[in-house]
């Protein structure tokens, strides 16, 4: 059967704009590529990952029901995938553009739902442009982490509310496993809940009682699924809680005022999404002679305007609230309120003609991505190198441990199973180690669950502590356990390729084995 609109030619594939399986598969190949581009790149141009990148490989060295900073959906995650493929940096750029991926995919379904399959498509492009999905999602913490379960959240609870009968329940069902995934991912999944309250209160689908039956469903199985957790905050005397009291109250950025942190969390807002606006800008420039069409919905495409407006702007409007109201805020926690942020911009896509305006999304959607990527590969690779900078994507962490490599096997007389020191120096050390010792933080067994506190006397355990220009202290464990060191010493290492470049120097010690049995 003959396609009812004119299709786009691209590479040889004939592309129908009204067709969901054409624009489908379009879809999937953007969100393949953009999955391909954020990882292939940084892995090329980085020595080293982000910092939060690195505490998931020390923290995957155990599976615990929780961390002393965070829930700990994210760390099983990141586990899943160096289990599958290695602890290495390229697998931390994978596993945190997976999860933006997968976001990506919830909302091409959600945007299927409100509007035809080229908007959708445009939505989906849009969105992918937002810094907090491209340059910012590299990062693996636990706000990326945290998209996979909010597009989840958000599909499964669209779903849900227009479903009937005995779908009805299972889809709540999947609410409440969503939504306890959200929360295991990062307790910001709280404004989450506040947003979905507000709309499912002012939908007339849920105005009737028996409406909410299903409801008290999801709130059970998020219940049954989130105890584990709840049990290990008792057991931890709330670790995870008492570091996100701390940061709401006090902030991460160490400003005294909460309207300087307020003032830097818009600023920045501004600046994420701004490669997304200045797409949509150019893309209406382009658009500024073709020929308009009339825009109407197809058969059987519902609007779900309050949805995607409530949604899209429900989360950052409550983080702002709070943050006139006192709260410290950090630009980070907003990562996953762009998820709807393409369906928002719709408004503002012309009508023309599908085909011109599908090739000049995918001309547009392509060269923005291409150029986002390269210039984090280059500026961040090369450009950091040839400038002689120091950052920590040129980090020297494979020859640092070369070197404490040698040192080691000269020095020390039984294998090397722990090492110990702040998170960001000993965790690259360890990763290119070829034994891969654990990392005890900071030498505080609180911060480190995974070290047997009662072993650590059988083997030579090694102690590092920064003494790079502007390096904050080391903690007073970690002190005095280089105090502790029968041999030590420093060892400087070149930042960068240039001859009279940084060094990153690096103190040393051996802490012997008093026990018999390392193993």
């Amino acid at each position: 059967m003959p396609p009812t609109a004119p299709t786009l030619n691209l590479f040889g594939w004939h592309i129908d704009p009204d067709s969901r399986r054409d624009m489908g598969r379009l879809a999937a190949a953007f969100i393949a590529l953009h999955l391909l581009l954020w990882t292939l790149l940084p892995a090329l141009s980085h020595r080293a990952p982000p910092w939060d990148n690195i505490e998931q490989l020390v923290w995957t060295q155990s599976l615990q029901w929780g961390y002393y900073k965070h829930p700990p959906a994210p760390t099983w995650w990141m586990y899943f995938w160096t289990e599958l493929l290695g602890r290495k940096v390229w697998v931390t750029f994978f596993a945190a553009q997976l999860s933006v991926a997968g976001m990506l995919w919830c909302l091409w379904r959600i945007a299927l739902i409100v509007t035809t399959p080229l908007r959708a498509f445009v939505a989906l492009v849009l969105t992918a442009l937002v810094a907090y999905h491209g340059l910012r999602g590299i990062m693996a913490n636990h706000n990326t982490l945290q998209l996979l379960p909010v597009g989840l959240l958000l599909w499964a609870s669209l779903s849900a509310v227009r479903a009937s009968g005995h779908q009805r329940w299972l889809l709540w069902a999947g609410v409440g496993a969503a939504a306890a995934l959200t929360l295991l991912s990062k307790y910001s999944a709280l404004v989450w809940f506040a947003a979905i309250a507000l709309w499912l209160a002012q939908d007339a689908r849920m105005h009737r009682l028996r409406a909410w039956a299903p409801v008290l469903l999801a709130a059970a199985v998020a219940l049954a699924l989130l105890a584990p957790h709840l049990a290990w905050l008792v057991q931890s005397d709330f670790a995870s809680l008492r570091y996100a009291q701390d940061s709401v109250e006090n902030g991460n950025a160490g400003n005294a005022s909460h309207w300087t942190d307020f003032w830097n969390f818009c600023s920045a807002q501004i600046g994420r999404v701004l490669p997304a606006l200045l797409t949509l800008a150019l893309l209406r420039w382009q658009l500024r002679h073709a020929p308009r069409v009339a825009h109407s919905t197809p058969a059987g495409v519902q609007q779900e305007g309050r949805f995607v407006l409530l949604l899209g702007l429900g989360p950052l409007a409550i983080t702002l609230l709070l943050g006139l109201g006192g709260m410290h805020l950090a630009a980070s926690w907003a990562t996953t309120f762009y998820a709807l942020f393409g369906l928002l911009l719709l408004r503002w896509l012309p009508a023309v003609a599908p085909a011109v305006l599908l090739r000049r999304t995918v001309l547009l959607g392509l060269g923005a991505q291409l150029l986002l990527a390269g210039g984090l590969a280059l500026g961040r690779g090369l450009l950091v190198d040839v400038l002689g900078r120091n950052a920590r994507s040129n980090f020297p962490a494979p020859a640092l441990a070369a070197q404490l490599g040698t040192l080691w096997r000269a020095q020390a007389h039984t294998p090397l199973r722990v090492l110990a020191g702040e998170t960001w120096l000993a965790g690259n050390v360890s990763i290119h180690l070829p034994s891969q010792p654990q990392v005890f933080i900071n030498a505080e067994p609180a911060h480190a669950p995974w070290i047997d506190t009662n072993a650590l006397a059988r083997c030579d355990l090694l102690v590092l502590i920064d003494r790079s220009p502007g390096t904050p202290p080391a903690s007073a464990a970690t002190q005095a356990l280089m105090a502790r060191a029968q041999a030590h010493g420093q060892i400087s290492v070149p930042w960068t390729s240039r001859p009279h470049g940084p060094q990153l120097t690096v103190d040393w010690g051996i802490v012997a084995a008093t026990q018999p049995g390392c193993e």
